[in-house]
């Protein structure tokens, strides 16, 4: 008995000292990280007074703070050491130092028990999350969970729809066209308003209402009670799209909706959530701590943590979505599936073409399978039903429904023909959707109908509270307005504009009957201003004005004219709405405030407003006189809001007008005698003026002056004096009087902006080209204009900013391509770009409106002859010969150098002979007439010992060249390829590779092929790789063209690839050079006389984002040139490989077409800033000793600093 004491008290012991080192050993197991664990609970991030931490890898957090947010009910019973986890019919218990939990009184074993620290009790969040039903991710690169209650956002399809509906228990919100939000009462069916000036994205969040309102003319996220009291904004940033999910408020902005944002619901903590995302109206989705949207970059569908991180994408790269225009739209969601609508063809990655229809994806990423073959017009869910509005046929519409899977297709309802489909909403057995219905004056309609297309009923606004009354006697007073024969008005202003603030005042009067109209407006009560609309005919003067302005209106604006305020006081629904009705004895009052869309939209013009003013709110106050129904006074306040305030700070003001009518059927009319006498003058003026012009047109300016100037005497207000006067000034080259003119032109013409350009064309010719880019803009401001386009190519092509200059003339041939000036402009641009292909392409175009234009066709001449294509350019002269086949020695000349070139010398001397018989003195016909006489009379090789002698650098004297020379001379033209060899190996023999003979297949390749190419070029998004092979004649023009042809250079890296390139001339570098450098000399040349020539490069180039030039130890002469060209002057060059040649030297080529062979031959040093590299080479920026991959390398390592 003793012995089973003991090992009873020793087994005791053992246990209570299991127990009591328990908690100490788990807590030894701790993850010794000092990295802070994040724990998110339906998107909020918890704090916590003990931090979280990991045993033996999983996550213990504080069983209180943690499972209240989820909402459960946590117990703490200090005398059985458990604590309680209840939410809904789950009910958890756990005890520190225990693996076994109880859920609902089943034991559950955990990985680690809970522990207790500092008062604290410590649970393992993943066991208890899911036992009460929540779900739990565990993000490691941030070392933070996620706990989710798994729901369906059920609002998630009526916010996608643009959240103009929502419901509570007890209300529908409605958002109506005009901006007004509606409650309906679900039962009574009653409506009230609640705001004004709501836009989208309603959602009833508890006793709130959250929405996107407008505030000063921007949308914001704004919160009100269910009443509409409290209004208040939350995010005072632009907004254009917005969510709310779990307390949270995500939203993105109108300035940049590629970026997307959170924040509180009630403001506070706003943090950017991701960018590179398509963030606009209805295109993203947020649930379950994942936001889905389309990822602009990687050009997928992604998801993304609400924090941020864990990003995913959901499908492959979709090429097309690089497109501005909305292909893919992300439409809805469920626990397993987003819902995408394709609305036209598009190819995944693996190139797999993706029809228009509607599809889903799994949520957590996957291929794509198709609903329907419809993309939606617009598409909701209710439970497993999906509706969507598609397209039958043109213009006819029906709204479908069907199981999420696509299977079970029903049409419940066809639109009517020419509606437009809008929303679709639903809610509980309900489906509500919207049409557009009418062309001309299109109006959005609400219907109802339940979930299978019955019992279908349209919607009606009428929510004011006076609303029959207010349309009776509407009705009544907008009978009696349309009645009156005359009367007077006098509106006093107090006005606000970019003028400052004003009072004005208008005096009208009416005779409806005689159309006829009288008007004073006086501002500040100084000067004011008359008009007289008598039918048709407009007569206007400032009162310190003796002569009246005339014009002559159409029958409408006649009509427009004769309108009133009062045209709009009708029993519109807007008006009915809003307005309550007081009575009197005597009078009616009518008075209300809102925004008032509709009538502000018809009345602004009678309000003295700028564009840009935005109202934010409206005071109406209507007298109406009880028994005759006139208006006899109304009162209207409007609060305005305008940018125009410094620094972009949006001003408010507050604005007040009272009109005042009087004279009912009384008023009396009659037009002064002043405006008889101004017609009189008027019509004087006109035959001064007509008598101008006709000089004008025959070019007799001074005479036509006499004339306008008579007309001007006569009717100091006749716009076309001025005009055909300042025109002939101009043409006079008078610049300085011709402004003064333009300008009286402008005061009493305020019309035609076209002056401006005119204006401009005068500073041009003066020399001012800032000012007259000013004019040029300032027409452009208020129209589009043929001159006024020519002039900012023309200040653009002076300033050798061509490609400004191209783009400014290919907008004035937009507008009229029958305009010769803009075809010549435009055509003469691209020739001094040197981009002569895309010159000869205008050429034509033009040509189809002028076809034997000589200007023209002499340009394309030229520009074939500089592309090498020498046969076309004689066809074009030839062309413009037929014009004038006898006496057209400038002609004849151009085709004789031609002949020349291709070494047709009895052909060209035939041209040059008839040119000489016209006019023997042209300087360009002399020189060829002697070069003619030499090719025909020395033998071939004659001229090929005369050109080596001439023109080799390094020519001396010897026996065995002499020898070489004789045996070519004597043999005339029956020397044959091998004797040309053998004469370049002795020449060679002092410099090696100084002569270099080119015969056969790349003679053929290079000089007798159209479509032979020096250069061979590739670009992706971000790069432009050209390679060049060699620098023979047409290589730089080849080049040059090419990169002009590029979209964005300044944003791309340019790779030149220099390798092996050791052939050409330093005429074709230096083309090279030109196209890519900005105004500088590059270079020059010296030959063996010591004459030197400069190469230079203009102020118009090409630019890069940077140049990398790849080099080796065969890059030599030219290529050199170019090379070291672009790392002296260039900005960004980096030269990559090997120590180039060192030859600092460059080429001449002599071609024998007969023969077909060419020799090149060194001719000359060039020299870049003084310096010449012969026998030196030029050192790499990042060295490169290797193969085409140690380049491929290189070339990666150079593109990504």
């Amino acid at each position: 008995m003793k012995g089973d004491c003991m090992s009873k008290k020793l087994c005791l012991v053992l246990v209570l000292v299991i127990l009591f080192n328990l908690p100490v050993q788990v807590f030894a197991q701790q993850n010794s990280s000092s990295e802070e664990i994040k724990v998110y609970v339906n998107d909020t991030r918890l704090t916590f007074d003990v931090p979280p931490f990991f045993i033996k890898g999983f996550t213990m957090v504080p069983v209180r703070a943690a499972f209240e947010a989820l909402g459960a009910k946590v117990e703490w019973d200090n005398y059985t050491k458990t604590a309680t986890i209840t939410r809904g019919g789950t009910e958890v218990r756990v005890q520190p130092g225990n693996r076994t939990a109880m859920v609902n009184n089943i034991p559950h074993v955990m990985e680690v028990p809970a522990v207790g620290i500092d008062g604290r009790v410590m649970v393992p969040v993943r066991f208890i999350s899911e036992a009460i039903g929540a779900r739990v991710d565990w993000v490691n690169e941030t070392k933070t969970v996620f706990v989710n209650d798994i729901t369906e956002h059920k609002e998630s399809g009526n916010i996608q729809n643009g959240g103009r509906f929502a419901a509570d228990s007890s209300h529908y919100f409605h958002i109506l066209p005009d901006g007004v939000l509606i409650r309906e009462n679900i039962f009574s069916k009653q409506k009230e308003k609640i705001s004004d000036k709501i836009i989208s994205s309603v959602h009833i969040v508890n006793d709130w209402i959250y929405c996107v309102g407008e505030d000063k003319g921007t949308g914001m996220v704004f919160r009100m009670r269910k009443d509409g009291s409290e209004k208040e904004i939350v995010v005072s940033k632009p907004v254009i799209s917005m969510q709310i999910i779990n307390g949270w408020i995500y939203y993105s902005e109108s300035t940049d909706d590629s970026v997307l944002y959170r924040t509180k619901t009630d403001g506070t903590e706003t943090y950017k959530v991701v960018e590179n995302g398509d963030f606009s109206g209805k295109n993203w989705l947020v649930l379950n701590g994942w936001i889905y949207y389309i990822n602009t970059k990687d050009q997928t569908v992604s998801s993304v943590r609400i924090d941020g991180s864990n990003r995913k994408n959901l499908t492959g790269r979709i090429r097309d979505l690089s497109s501005n225009e909305k292909i893919v739209g992300l439409e809805l969601i469920d626990r397993d599936y987003l819902y995408i609508s394709v609305h036209k063809d598009i190819t995944d990655a693996n190139g797999k073409k993706i029809a228009p229809g509607l599809y889903r994806v799994p949520a957590a990423g996957g291929e794509f399978y198709r609903i329907t073959d419809k993309a939606p017009i617009s598409v909701n869910t209710n439970g497993e039903w999906l509706y969507l509005a598609v397209e039958n046929f043109e213009n006819s519409y029906r709204l479908i429904r069907c199981k999420k899977d696509g299977s079970e297709v029903f049409t419940i309802n066809e639109y009517k023909k020419d509606d437009i489909p809008g929303s679709i909403y639903v809610h509980g057995g309900l489906v509500f959707y919207t049409v557009v219905r009418g062309r001309e004056t299109p109006e959005e309609l609400l219907f109802c109908m339940d979930s299978y297309g019955g019992n279908i009923q349209q919607y009606t606004w009428i929510y004011g509270k006076d609303y029959y009354a207010v349309k009776s006697l509407l009705t009544d007073v907008y009978t009696t307005y349309r009645g009156l024969n005359s009367f007077q008005t006098v509106q006093t202003s107090s006005v606000e504009n970019s003028n400052g603030k004003s009072s004005i005042m208008h005096e009208s009067t009416l005779n409806r009957g005689r159309s006829l109209l009288y008007r004073k407006t006086a501002i500040d009560g100084q000067s004011y201003i008359e008009t007289w609309l008598d039918h048709e005919n407009l007569y206007t003067k400032k009162n310190s004005e003796t002569q009246w302005d005339i014009a002559r209106v159409s029958k409408q604006e006649a009509a427009d004219m004769l309108k009133t305020i009062f045209d709009y006081i009708q029993p519109t629904n807007e008006l009915c709405n809003n307005l309550t009705i007081d009575e009197t004895e005597d009078s009616y009052t009518l008075k209300g405030e809102g925004t008032f869309p509709e009538f502000i939209g018809n009345v602004a013009k009678y309000l003295d407003l700028d564009e840009n003013i935005e109202i934010d709110r409206v005071e109406l106050n209507i007298r109406i006189n009880r028994r005759r129904k006139y208006i006899e006074e109304m009162n209207l306040t409007a609060r305005c809001s305008s940018n125009t305030g410094e620094n972009d700070e949006i001003k408010q003001f507050t604005n007040s007008y009272r009109f005042i009518n009087s004279q009912f059927n009384a008023a009396y009319l009659k037009l002064p005698n002043s405006v008889s006498q101004t017609l009189i003058a008027k019509e004087k003026a006109d035959r001064n003026t007509e008598s101008g012009i006709s000089r004008f047109v025959e070019g007799k300016y001074e005479e036509a002056i006499r004339f306008f100037d008579t007309a001007i005497a006569l009717y100091n207000k006749s716009p076309n004096a001025y005009l055909y006067k300042g025109k002939s000034l101009y043409n006079l080259k008078k610049y300085e009087e011709a402004i003064l003119v333009f300008n009286r032109y402008h005061e009493i013409n305020q019309q035609d902006t076209e002056v401006f350009a005119l204006i401009g064309l005068c500073y041009f010719n003066m020399g001012d080209l800032l000012k007259a880019e000013e004019m040029g803009k300032e027409t452009l401001k208020h129209r589009q204009s043929i001159n006024a386009y020519n002039l900012l190519g023309s200040i653009a092509h002076a300033k050798e900013e061509y490609k400004a200059a191209e783009e400014y003339f290919n907008m004035a041939v937009l507008l009229d391509g029958n305009n010769y000036t803009s075809r010549m402009n435009q055509v003469s641009t691209l020739y001094s770009m040197g981009n002569y292909s895309k010159c000869i392409r205008a050429i034509d175009e033009a040509l189809k409106y002028f076809p034997r234009d000589r200007d023209l066709l002499y340009i394309k001449a030229q520009c074939l002859s500089l592309r090498g294509r020498h046969e076309q350019a004689i066809e074009v002269y030839e062309s413009i010969l037929a014009g004038n086949p006898s006496n057209d020695f400038v002609t004849m000349t151009h085709i004789a150098k031609e002949y020349e070139i291709l070494q047709n010398y009895q052909k060209a001397k035939e041209y040059a002979d008839r040119a000489e018989a016209v006019y023997p003195d042209y300087s360009l016909l002399k020189y060829l007439l002697d070069s003619l006489d030499y090719n025909l009379s020395a033998t071939a090789g004659r001229k090929l010992v005369d050109f080596i002698t001439e023109n080799y650098l390094y020519y001396k004297e010897n026996e065995e060249t002499d020898r070489n020379f004789e045996s070519i001379i004597e043999k005339g033209s029956d020397y044959t390829l091998e004797d040309v060899r053998k004469l370049a190996d002795a020449i060679n023999s002092n410099v090696e590779d100084s002569v270099i003979l080119l015969s056969g297949y790349e003679y053929e390749q290079f000089f007798n092929s159209e479509n032979g190419s020096s250069i061979i070029t590739r670009q992706d998004e971000n790069h432009v790789y050209v390679t060049v092979k060699n620098l023979y004649p047409g290589t730089g023009v080849q080049f040059a063209e090419f990169i002009q042809s590029i979209e964005n250079p300044g944003n791309k890296v340019l790779i030149i690839d220099l390798r092996n390139t050791g052939r050409g001339l330093s005429e074709e570098a230096a083309i090279i050079l030109d196209a890519l450098l900005s105004e500088c000399t590059p270079g020059y040349i010296i030959d063996r006389d010591g004459y030197v020539r400069t190469y230079t490069s203009g102020k118009w180039h090409t630019s890069f984002h940077k140049i990398g030039i790849l080099v080796n130890g065969n890059t030599a002469g030219s290529a050199e040139f170019l090379a070291l060209g672009l790392k002296t002057f260039a900005e960004n060059v980096t030269i990559i490989g090997s120590e180039t040649a060192g030859r600092g030297v460059g080429q001449v080529i002599y071609n024998d077409r007969s023969k077909h062979f060419a020799v090149l031959l060194v001719n000359h040093y060039w020299n870049v800033l003084k310096d010449n590299i012969e026998g030196k080479g030029i050192e790499a920026d990042i060295k490169v000793d290797g193969s085409d991959q140690e380049y491929t390398k290189a070339v990666s390592e150079f593109i990504s600093r």
